[in-house]
């Protein structure tokens, strides 16, 4: 497989150290990296190419992905908000096939807490493949190095198979006391480590849905990461 282009000169407070890589199934070199703001064009093809109920569990509604909004998911600081991408190279063009995401929820007083919301997508063609399990897995970890203290989000209640993995992942499930469509997911993370969380802090109702759901440039150039070895497969 060919490197794939990152960008080499990269945003400010760009987490390089959250990059990772593996291969799936011996066919596809993956790499995991937090977004770039010229990611907003691949962010669009991924939504695009979603079917509508997958939107809907995404987005909790109808949401048309537009440029707009794929911009915002795409221009981060990475200190208050941060998504991590998955992309492949299928037939020679880079593709996302991932996306994961929190943003801080604010306190009281409007300074940033200790809680953050989470939100997560998998392309449909690349699910039970173990890429939601590595994506959100390295979003727990990168919010606890991070100082988060809860990670917590908002799931459809007919959504089984996010409600599945966010339980192996470690959230404990509940159901949402302001919205009979939803259940409650959260955990109380720690360096290091993480455990399913007894009582989350209250967070702004729909902090999320009235950033449509995004969490919430410059021309690319390039950071190329070179092919590896080929590891030994192993079950996720």
């Amino acid at each position: 497989m060919p490197p794939i282009d990152v960008g080499a000169s990269l945003p400010t407070h760009y987490p390089t150290t959250l990059i990772d890589a593996r291969w799936l199934g011996g066919a596809h070199r993956l790499l995991l990296r937090p977004v770039l703001p010229q990611d907003h064009r691949l962010l669009s093809d991924l939504m695009q190419a979603q079917s509508a109920g997958a939107r809907r569990n995404r987005f909790h509604g109808a949401v048309k992905p537009s440029l707009r909004l794929c911009q915002q998911m795409s221009q981060l600081d990475y200190r208050h908000q941060l998504a991590l991408v998955v992309c492949a190279v299928v037939d020679g063009v880079e593709q996302l096939v991932a996306d994961a995401r929190y943003g801080l929820v604010p306190d009281a007083h409007g300074a940033d807490g200790q809680s953050a919301e989470f939100a997560l997508m998998v392309d449909e063609r690349w699910q039970r493949l173990g890429v939601g399990g590595w994506a959100l897995r390295a979003l727990q970890q990168a919010a606890a190095a991070a100082g988060v203290l809860w990670l917590q989000g908002d799931v459809l209640h007919d959504n089984q198979p996010m409600l599945g993995l966010a339980q192996r992942c470690g959230f404990a499930c509940s159901p949402d006391p302001q919205d009979e469509r939803l259940v409650r997911v959260q955990q109380r993370l720690a360096a290091g480590d993480a455990g399913p969380a007894r009582a989350a802090p209250a967070r702004p109702p729909g902090l999320l849905r009235r950033l449509g759901r995004a969490l919430i440039g410059p021309p690319a150039t390039r950071l190329h990461l070179q092919p590896q070895a080929q590891p030994r497969s192993r079950s996720q």
